[in-house]
C-alpha cells in the first residue's frame, strides 16, 4: 500500500498539471474550465486503470511474474539513469514553461477537459494498477483502493477548486503564491517525482523476485 500512496502522490505533485489548474481557474469562465479539467484528469486515470486491470491475466504464471519483476527493475534503473544524466545537463538552467501554457487563457472548457485527460503520467497509473493486482486485490477491495488512489492522485489538480470554495476572497493571492513557488521549484519537484517512481519500480521488482 505504501508504494501505491507514493505513486498517487507523485501524480498529484506534477508541477505543470497543478499550474495548469491554477491558470485555468483564474481565467474568464474559469470555474467551468477547472471543473472540466479535473473531470478529464479523473476520467483518464479511471479509464487507464480499468483497461490495465481488464488486460491483466487472471492467473499469472511464475515465469510471467519473474519477467514482470525483472522488467520493473530494468525500467526503474533506466529511468533513474535518465534523470541523473538530464539533471546534470540542465543544472543551473531554468526549465522553460510549456508552450501550451500560453493558450490556457483563451481555452474553452471542452479543451480543458481534453487537457486534463492528456496530462497524467499514464506510466505511473499502469504501474499502480499492476501493483493492486499483484498484492491480490479483487472485486470490491480493488474498486475501493482504485477510487482512493484516483482521489489522492487528483489532489493537486483539484486544489485550486478547494481554494475557491474555502478562501474565495483570498484565492487570487493564494494562486499567485502557488504559481511563483511552482515556477521556482518545478525542476526539483519533477525530478523528485521521477526519482520516487524509479525507486518504487526497483524496490517492487526486487521484492517480487525475493518472495
Amino acid at each position: 500500500m505504501a508504494a501505491l500512496l507514493l505513486m498517487a502522490l507523485a501524480l498529484a505533485a506534477q508541477p505543470w498539471s497543478v499550474l495548469a489548474g491554477i491558470i485555468l481557474v483564474a481565467t474568464r469562465g474559469g470555474l467551468a474550465k477547472e471543473i472540466a479539467y479535473v473531470v478529464g484528469w479523473i476520467a483518464a486515470l479511471t479509464t487507464v486503470m480499468a483497461i490495465t486491470v481488464a488486460m491483466a491475466p487472471d492467473t499469472p504464471s511464475t515465469s510471467g511474474s519473474t519477467a514482470t519483476a525483472s522488467a520493473e527493475i530494468v525500467l526503474g534503473l533506466l529511468l533513474a539513469g535518465f534523470l541523473a544524466v538530464r539533471w546534470r545537463r540542465t543544472r543551473g538552467t531554468t526549465a522553460a514553461t510549456p508552450s501550451w501554457m500560453g493558450r490556457l487563457d483563451t481555452m474553452p472548457w471542452i479543451l480543458a477537459l481534453v487537457l486534463g485527460a492528456f496530462l497524467p503520467n499514464y506510466f505511473i497509473v499502469v504501474a499502480a494498477a499492476t501493483e493492486m493486482l499483484q498484492i491480490g486485490l479483487t472485486g470490491a477491495s480493488l474498486a475501493v483502493v482504485g477510487v482512493v488512489f484516483v482521489l489522492v492522485a487528483s489532489l493537486g489538480v483539484a486544489a485550486p477548486l478547494a481554494v475557491l470554495v474555502a478562501r474565495r476572497d483570498q484565492a487570487p493571492a493564494v494562486y499567485a503564491g502557488w504559481r511563483t513557488w511552482i515556477l521556482a521549484n518545478n525542476r526539483a519537484v519533477t525530478y523528485g517525482m521521477g526519482a520516487v517512481v524509479a525507486g518504487v519500480l526497483v524496490l517492487k521488482g526486487l521484492w517480487s523476485l525475493a518472495t
